[in-house]
Order: structure tokens, then sequence, then C-alpha cells
């Protein structure tokens, strides 16, 4: 039967767990690297009693002392002073983010005059059109008012066909207008009489 069991994927207890033994290499080789970069060492797992009795021993070990291995590597984790090329870094980029953050301003400010300058041309451009507007329109006003307070009888006529375009040409955009221009004209040579 123990053929049978072993075709089927059951676990012999002789068998090593290959991700505790990956993790037991990573452990090796990298370990000296925390203390190089001033962290304590962290205390060190039972992985070959891990691997000798199986993977439900290994998932007991990190599951129980898991969470606790953690809150101690955490608390046991010590920063040491800074190396000197790290602080000569943060003090060259503390710099070039200053000069930055100045010409930033600068040219914050160039840019508000600017818009200031420009803001202004456009009111006095457009202070001059409304004024040249309302001399256009003084002068319009008042000479329409002289037509207007000028009617004199039988020039009725004359001052509708002021008002009306009488060239043949036709643009194609407009409506046909031909009779009635042609209305307006027999009416301008023999006004209509009043009885």
């Amino acid at each position: 039967m123990d053929g049978f069991d072993n075709a089927f994927g059951a676990s012999n207890p002789t068998e090593v767990d290959p991700a505790a033994e990956f993790l037991a290499q990573e452990q090796e080789d990298l370990g000296g690297l925390g203390e190089d970069l001033g962290f304590s060492a962290p205390p060190a797992q039972n992985v070959d009693a891990a691997m000798v009795n199986g993977a439900d021993e290994t998932a007991a070990v990190t599951d129980s002392a898991g969470i606790d291995q953690m809150t101690t590597e955490v608390k046991s984790m010590r920063v040491s002073e800074e190396p000197e090329c790290i602080k000569q870094w943060k003090i060259e980029q503390e710099e070039k983010l200053r000069i930055k953050d100045e010409a930033e301003e600068k040219s914050k400010e160039e840019l508000k005059l600017q818009a200031r300058k420009e803001l202004d041309d456009w009111y006095k451009h457009y202070n001059e059109q409304l004024e040249k507007t309302k001399v256009t329109n003084r002068n319009n006003q008042d000479t329409y008012s002289s037509e207007v307070n000028d009617i004199q009888p039988g020039t009725e006529w004359e001052r509708v066909a002021k008002h009306c375009d009488f060239n043949a040409k036709n643009a194609k955009n407009t409506k046909d207008v031909s009779r009635m221009r042609g209305i307006m004209l027999q009416l301008k040579q023999s006004p209509p009489t009043r009885d």
C-alpha cells in the first residue's frame, strides 16, 4: 500500500521541504547584509529541524512564532548613524530643491507681471474701441434723426429707395426680391395719388 500512497502524492516524512530549504539558503547568503546596513541580526529560526520533520511543523513554527518573531525583529531593529555619503546626498538634494523653488517663484512673478501687462493692454484697446464705437453711433444717430425730422411731402419713396438694393446681381443665399424691386421702381416713377 506504500507504493499506492507514494504514487498519489502522500507526503513522505523524510522528504525535505523545498521552500524551507530556499529560505534557509537565502538567510545564509543575506545574513550579513543587515549588519552592514546597521540592523541587528534577526533571531535565527530552527529551519533544519523544520526541514527534517516536514511541512506540518514548518507551518506550525511560522504560524505560532511568526507574529511574535516579526514584532521582536521590528523592535530589535535599530537605525544606526547614516553614512556620510547619504548625508551629503540629502544636503545636495535640499540645495537643488531650494534652487528650483526660487526659480519657480521667480517665473511665477514674471508670469503675473506679464499677465497684468497683457490685461492692461487688452482693457486699453477695448476702451479705445468702445469710444470709437460710441462716436460712430452718435454720428449715425445725428444723421438718422436729421433725415427723420426733415420729412417733406413727396420724398417718401426716395427714402424707401435708399434702403433697398436695386442691383441686379443676386446672391445665391438671398431670397428672390426682383418682384419687390420692380414694384418699388414703378412706385418711385409714378407715385400713387391720394383721393
